[in-house]
C-alpha cells in the first residue's frame, strides 16, 4: 500500500479534478461559441460542465483517498493529512454552489439534462443493490394492493458497482463529455433564444459530438494503459485487460484517432487534434508518470485554443 502524503493529497484532490476539467472549460466554450447565434460564450452552460466535472471527479477521488486514509492507524496521528479532507469538503461544496447558482439562471431542460449525465458518474463507484430495489417494489405492490402484513423473506441478490462492468470506464466518459457537454449548451442556448441555425465553418454538429465524444473515450482508455500491471492485478476488467496488452489497445486507440481524423479530414483543428492525440498514445505507456497522462486529456483544447485565438486575431 502506497503512502498518503500531503503532496498525493494535493493532487488527487484538487489538481487533477480541476486540471481534467479545464478539458471541458475548453469543449463548452467552443461549442458556445459556434453554437451561438451572436458569436457570445454564455457563462452558464460553462460553468455547469466544470463545475459537474470537478464534482463527479472530486467526489471519486475524495472517497478513495477517505478509505485509503482510515485503513491506516498512523494516519489518525498526522492532522494535517485530516485537515485536506476538509479543504476538499469544502472545494467541492464551492462547485456545487456554482453548479447550483448556473443551473438557476437555466431552463429546466437544463437541470434535467445535466441530471441524467451527472448522476451516472457520481455513482460510479457506488454499489447498486438490487435487493433493496426489490424491498421497495414489494412494498409499493403491498402498499397499492392492502396486503401490508406480509413481508417475505430476504433472499441474496446481485449487487452491480458501474466501474466493475467492462468498457463502462470508456462509454461513461465519452458520452458525458461528449454529448453531454453538447446536450447542456444546446439546452442553454435554445432556453434562451441564442441558438443558431448553422455553425461556422469548419465545424458541425456531428463533428462536435463524434469527435468530443471518442476523445474522451479514448483518453479514459489511455489511463486504463497506465494502470495496466495494477488493474490486471486487481482484476479490474478495464480494456487493456480484457484485451490481455497494451499493444492491441494502441493499435485500436490510433484506429479510432485516424477514423475521426478522415471523416473530418475538412476540419484542420479536429486533424490537428487526432493527430496530436494518437502520436501521445505510443509515446505514453504503463511506464509513463501519471501526470505526463494530462497531455491526453488535453489533446482537444490546445486544438480549440488555437481556434479561438485565430478567431479574436480575425475580428481584430
Amino acid at each position: 500500500m502506497s503512502i498518503l502524503t500531503i503532496p498525493k493529497l494535493a493532487d488527487e484532490l484538487f489538481l487533477r479534478p480541476i486540471v481534467i476539467s479545464m478539458n471541458s472549460l475548453a469543449l463548452s466554450v467552443l461549442m458556445s461559441y459556434v453554437m451561438s447565434s451572436n458569436g457570445n460564450i454564455d457563462w452558464r452552460p460553462i460553468t455547469i460542465c466544470v463545475t459537474s466535472d470537478i464534482l463527479a471527479m472530486g467526489a471519486d477521488h475524495l472517497k478513495d483517498k477517505e478509505e485509503e486514509y482510515s485503513s491506516d492507524r498512523n494516519n489518525a496521528h498526522d492532522p494535517r493529512l485530516a485537515s485536506w479532507f476538509i479543504y476538499a469538503r469544502s472545494f467541492l461544496t464551492a462547485s456545487a454552489m456554482l453548479l447550483a447558482l448556473a443551473l438557476s439562471q437555466c431552463p429546466t431542460s437544463t437541470l434535467l439534462t445535466t441530471a441524467a449525465f451527472v448522476a451516472p458518474a457520481l455513482l460510479w463507484t457506488t454499489p447498486i443493490s438490487f435487493e433493496k430495489f426489490g424491498l421497495i417494489s414489494r412494498r409499493l405492490l403491498g402498499m397499492f394492493s392492502g396486503d401490508m402484513h406480509q413481508s417475505e423473506p430476504l433472499t441474496s441478490a446481485p449487487v452491480l458497482v458501474i466501474k466493475r462492468i467492462p468498457g463502462m470506464k470508456a462509454i461513461f466518459n465519452g458520452i458525458i463529455r461528449g454529448c453531454g457537454i453538447y446536450t447542456v449548451v444546446l439546452s442553454v442556448l435554445s432556453g434562451s433564444g441564442n441558438l443558431t441555425n448553422t455553425l461556422p465553418s469548419p465545424w458541425s454538429v456531428v463533428q462536435l459530438i463524434v469527435w468530443s465524444t471518442v476523445s474522451r473515450s479514448c483518453h479514459a482508455i489511455m489511463t486504463d494503459v497506465r494502470d495496466f500491471e495494477d488493474d490486471l492485478k486487481a482484476g479490474v476488467p478495464t480494456i487493456p485487460v480484457l484485451l490481455g496488452s497494451v499493444l492491441k489497445t494502441k493499435v485500436i486507440l490510433t484506429a479510432c484517432h485516424m477514423l475521426v481524423m478522415l471523416a473530418f479530414i475538412e476540419n484542420p483543428y479536429i486533424m490537428g487534434s487526432c493527430l496530436f492525440a494518437a502520436v501521445l498514445v505510443w509515446m505514453l505507456g504503463k511506464d509513463s508518470p501519471k501526470k505526463a497522462f494530462l497531455f491526453s486529456s488535453h489533446s482537444q483544447s490546445l486544438f480549440i485554443i488555437w481556434y479561438l485565438m485565430r478567431q479574436r486575431y480575425l475580428q481584430l
